[in-house]
């Protein structure tokens, strides 16, 4: 997942002489944060405890987790994989030290790090590799990834893998670095992967151990592997503990760092306790229409002119209060390398959306403001969203409203909106994830998931569509790569079988005197960059 980061600093320390009196008037818990703290400019120290807004995201392994971030990014703190990639795309060694790529771009050599033991003392070895493939290709974990391009893999030795391709691949180390390396002497008996949760299921090589879990309470512990193979993780315990107002619980001391939105911006800046970082993401909501469940929306005409009549910008102003970028109908992000400006926008033109209704029959015949088609059923769809997005949705059907186009929202919570969203049970569906960006999921490809679905789920088919995007995956000359991408997005921006609405931008605050650590690169608390550098 590729994300583009603007951090900006909001807030910057004042003078030393205020930092030494709020320490004077801090409790006796805030004296010891900011004792394991950093002033400005100075290294900072392994921290003692970093506590954040809990919740429960499942069992944080590689098939336990629930399929949204925090439940896969607490698994990231245990599990490791061959080679992991920075904010640029660059691909970095993990428990691969260096590979080679043989001349015909097939085979793919892996020298494995020396020296690394599992959570449980067990040594790693190249066995641990092979098994992994061969384990999550019968078992595929929550986040899949696609392991079809791989003809084989073998252990050349205890510390080098070899992995041979069918074809070319230029997503090769990408899928890698998302390939969850479990050890084998643990798993190799499991036969339920997915209701396997005992203490043995979280060992991993990764920086931390789980030590503590309650799925009731939602919290988490996990304490710092004391023995782990990449630079020194620079807290030694997290803890997600349970929250019911996060600004409030941050302003108290409860948890060190939380996401905010504009709106309540004012009650931490120009105040030195606090920073504020700004991260411009591809995280975004999405529209979804779904054919199969409502065969009027087969009509790309009628999605057009929905779409018309839905505008982006104010979605952004009255919901996000500017701290958003509006949505491109070709999915891609404006910063994007392949991003295609040359795709239609369709500014918002609710005039242009009446005649387009107008033309396809849709009349209001009876003047109470709802258009019905040549039948005299009413122009009216079920929206499905969550709490999180019914402010969103409730707009949307104010918009719509304008054109004579009837709008049920359903709000549902998260999970059950996920489910349903992922079984196809919806007309209109609200979603949103860091996945933003996939044209994969208009595609024959890939399987419905909680946040991404498939063309089959949605009632949408186009040959040319999977065409383009298969051929885009084993492109390996960039330029043509390009030339695939700007076709691809050219029909999905014609042919709207989804729209982005709009991708967020986000805020988090912290505490300096308590813990610098926070990266630069991602805005989630929780992620594994603010705990420990890549090797």
């Amino acid at each position: 997942m590729i994300r583009k980061h603007l951090p900006v600093i909001v807030l910057i320390l004042l003078l030393c002489t205020i930092s030494l009196f709020l320490f004077g008037c801090g409790t006796e818990q805030d004296k010891n944060k900011q004792k394991a703290g950093a002033s400005q400019g100075e290294k900072q120290q392994q921290v003692d405890v970093i506590r954040l807004s809990g919740g429960d995201w499942g069992y944080p392994t590689p098939y336990a987790h629930y399929p949204r971030g925090p439940g896969s990014r607490k698994m990231g703190l245990i599990f490791d994989t061959l080679v992991t990639r920075d904010v640029e795309g660059n691909t970095l060694p993990a428990l691969a030290t260096d590979w080679q790529v043989g001349e015909d771009s097939l085979v793919y050599t892996f020298r494995l790090r020396p020296g690394v033991k599992w959570h449980d003392g067990q040594p790693f070895t190249a066995e641990d590799v092979v098994f992994s493939y061969e384990y999550e290709k019968l078992y595929p974990p929550v986040s899949v990834i696609d392991l079809s391009g791989i003809k084989k893999v073998e252990a050349v030795n205890d510390r080098m893998v070899k992995i041979e391709l069918n074809q070319p691949d230029p997503n090769c180390m990408v899928n890698l670095s998302s390939f969850r390396i479990i050890p084998k002497h643990i798993w190799e008996k499991v036969t339920d992967p997915f209701n396997f949760v005992v203490d043995e299921a979280v060992v991993g090589t990764g920086p931390y151990k789980l030590t503590d879990y309650s799925k009731e309470h939602g919290t988490y512990r996990f304490e710092v592997n004391e023995n782990f193979w990449g630079s020194k993780p620079r807290v030694k315990v997290i803890e997600f503990v349970p929250v019911s107002e996060e600004i409030l619980a941050f302003e108290q001391g409860e948890v060190d760092r939380i996401s905010v939105t504009p709106d309540v911006l004012s009650r931490f800046e120009n105040n030195s306790d606090y920073r504020v970082m700004q991260y411009e993401t591809s995280w975004a909501y999405r529209l979804y229409f779904n054919m199969k469940q409502l065969p009027e929306l087969a009509d790309k005409t009628l999605r057009q002119a929905l779409v018309y009549a839905i505008n982006r910008q104010e979605l952004v102003e009255k919901v996000e209060r500017g701290a958003a970028v509006p949505g491109n109908p070709g999915v891609l992000h404006p910063n994007n390398k392949y991003y295609n400006s040359k795709v239609p926008q369709y500014p918002y033109n609710r005039q242009k959306a009446k005649e387009s209704l107008d033309n396809l029959g849709y009349l209001d015949t009876n003047g109470d403001g709802v258009r019905e088609n040549r039948s005299r059923e009413k122009l009216s769809f079920r929206l499905l969203a969550d709490e999180g997005s019914a402010r969103l949705a409730e707009l949307i059907k104010q918009q719509l409203a304008l054109v004579g186009v009837d709008v049920n929202v359903q709000v549902v919570d998260m999970k059950s909106r996920d489910a349903r969203f992922k079984a196809g049970d919806f007309e209109l569906c609200i979603n949103g994830s860091g996945g933003g960006e996939d044209l994969k999921e208009v595609t024959g490809k890939g399987v419905a998931r909680d946040t991404s679905t498939t063309a089959a789920v949605i009632g949408y088919n186009n040959p040319e569509v999977d065409r383009l995007y298969s051929a885009q995956e084993k492109e390996t000359d960039t330029e043509k790569r390009r030339k695939l991408l700007d076709e691809l997005q050219q029909i999905v921006a014609e042919e709207l079988p989804k729209l982005t609405l709009y991708y967020t931008n986000s805020l988090a605050v912290h505490r300096p005197s308590v813990y610098e650590g926070w990266s630069k690169e991602t805005y989630h608390n929780d992620s594994r960059d603010n705990f420990v550098a890549n090797k």
